[in-house]
């Protein structure tokens, strides 16, 4: 059972990995923008799940997260199956392990995307 304060803790850093993201694309410091939009979606969906479910579970993978919620909320699958988030999968490892690079075109796309889906969770 997930306890009140860490679900606290999902929705807070959430939000600032999305606001890091924003400061970023400012910065133009495209590549890290993409990963903290890429964390700033993986931990709004944790906190959903945990909210609703009274815990979250411990995968990284946004396909899978995106399926748990979308069971609930099926509107987060077709939001999924719409933008399909291959390049915001690749964010998480290309920042971590791989020398990657991102437009700012595409980064901004991925932060609209990361800004939906927090508000669709009821995380902002």
């Amino acid at each position: 059972m997930a306890r009140k304060e860490d679900v606290e803790v999902l929705r807070r850093r959430a939000v600032e990995f999305l606001e890091a993201a924003r400061d970023d694309i400012r910065a133009g410091r495209y590549d890290l923008a993409a990963f903290h939009c890429e964390q700033a979606t993986q931990l709004a969906l944790k906190h959903f799940l945990a909210r609703e479910l009274g815990y979250f579970p411990r995968i990284r993978d946004l396909r899978e997260l995106f399926e748990l919620a979308g069971k609930i909320r099926p509107s987060l699958q077709d939001l999924y199956e719409e933008f399909k988030f291959e390049v915001m999968l690749d964010a998480y490892v290309g920042a971590r392990y791989l020398p990657r690079s991102y437009r700012r075109d595409v980064v901004e796309k991925l932060y609209w995307v990361a800004e939906r889906v927090v508000r669709e969770v009821g995380v902002d």
